[in-house]
């Protein structure tokens, strides 16, 4: 039996949470929100047709793409505390949708919208935490790439490759779809997002002229290279590259690529096993669990996969919630048990010392791997 909840109980409900997202925002988000001050310097310089990329920014380097500035120069032309204040609205609802639109896409809902959307955001919760602190564009670059994925659902492959396209003109995570785009022979797909990410490259011509463009599309890539190496072994760094050279011995570093190549042949092996299921069985909406596994690797695969990109796996924690009575009696404890391990991994629950050896050695990409099988295990039972 459904339980009602009078009218003006929700609305008492949704000022008082109005209320504490905005003391959030006003005690914690806004002291910090660091990567956004990035984002905002980074639109106001292009407006003024300035230099992008500069070294006297040390860590605070603008790192994304010029034709990202080109996007973040219309939030510069608002007083910077506005724009911010915005910045982190549109998180909180950018957020909501994800989780929304990822119960939307299951095949089957076996449990109700509220209680999966509640699980979610407690096993999550420190990833969007730190993400909103930052002032990140993770959480908008999730949305898009799940508009992407509902295109895919509806074969609007020419939209499904604009919102593809337009996610790479801000972090190249997407491009983690392209194999799958072209073993899915998703050429239309492909085709779109190449000519609108092509087309972004020239969108600063605007604010620099066409050899301006040119020279800060250099400056861009020179920024790249730079900067990338100092960042690989830094303590938030939690991807496979970082967990095996973390946990090996110094004597036996030699050895990590070794282990990363053998786990990432692994994974693709899996992953390609999944695809082959999925078309065998005729399964409805295979794509549905195939977009869940890609998203993991973004931050599993990336050398710079931090710690906070696993909000990645949205679409992954709402599909095993959603089917978890479906596990076998240990399967199902097992996958509790990893996803209290992910939620309850804080400082103040863990303590100094364990937090640390927890983040340090990137252990959350134990769990997440844990994650993937259970992926692989629903698609072979076929659940979705």
């Amino acid at each position: 039996m459904e339980l009602k909840i009078p009218r003006e109980t929700r609305i008492v409900l949704i000022v008082l949470l109005l209320v504490f997202f905005l003391l959030v925002y006003v005690f914690w988000v806004r002291k910090d929100m660091s990567d956004f001050s990035v984002c905002y310097q980074g639109g106001k310089r292009i407006l003024e047709g300035e230099s992008l990329y500069r070294v006297s920014d040390g860590h605070l380097q603008y790192k994304y793409s010029p034709p990202s500035a080109v996007f973040f120069s219309l939030l510069a032309l608002l007083p910077y505390e506005g724009a911010k204040f915005i910045w982190y609205l549109s998180e909180l609802v950018f957020l909501y949708l994800s989780l929304v639109l990822s119960y939307k896409i299951l095949h089957s809902r076996l449990k109700k919208k509220g209680t999966i959307i509640v699980f979610s955001l407690l096993i999550l919760a420190k990833f969007y935490g730190r993400e909103i602190e930052l002032g990140q564009v993770n959480i908008h670059i999730i949305l898009v790439l799940t508009l992407m994925l509902l295109a895919v659902l509806s074969h609007r492959y020419i939209l499904a490759g604009l919102c593809w396209g337009l996610t790479l003109f801000f972090k190249p995570y997407a491009l983690v779809f392209l194999p799958y785009f072209l073993l899915k022979r998703r050429f239309r797909l492909v085709a779109t997002g190449i000519v609108v990410a092509i087309l972004g490259l020239f969108s600063p011509v605007v604010f620099y002229g066409f050899k301006g463009n040119i020279v800060v599309l250099k400056e861009w890539l020179t920024s790249l290279s730079r900067s990338t190496s100092p960042l690989l072994a830094t303590f938030d760094n939690a991807s496979l590259y970082s967990f095996f050279f973390n946990v090996l011995p110094v004597r036996k570093a030699e050895f990590a690529w070794v282990f990363i190549i053998c786990a990432t042949l692994l994974i693709g092996l899996s992953f390609l096993g999944m695809m082959f299921l999925g078309k065998r069985e005729g399964l409805k909406k295979p794509e549905v669990l195939e977009f869940a596994f890609l998203f993991i690797l973004i931050p599993l695969l990336s050398p710079l996969g931090w710690y906070y990109n696993y909000l990645y796996s949205i679409l992954a924690i709402v599909i095993l919630i959603n089917y978890m009575e479906k596990f076998p009696a240990f399967l199902k404890y097992g996958l509790m048990i990893n996803f209290a391990i992910i939620g309850i991994s804080l400082k103040e629950i863990l303590g100094k010392d364990a937090f640390d050896f927890y983040t340090q050695n990137s252990l959350v990409v134990i769990n997440y791997l844990i994650v993937l099988f259970y992926l692989f295990f629903t698609r072979v039972r076929k659940f979705s």
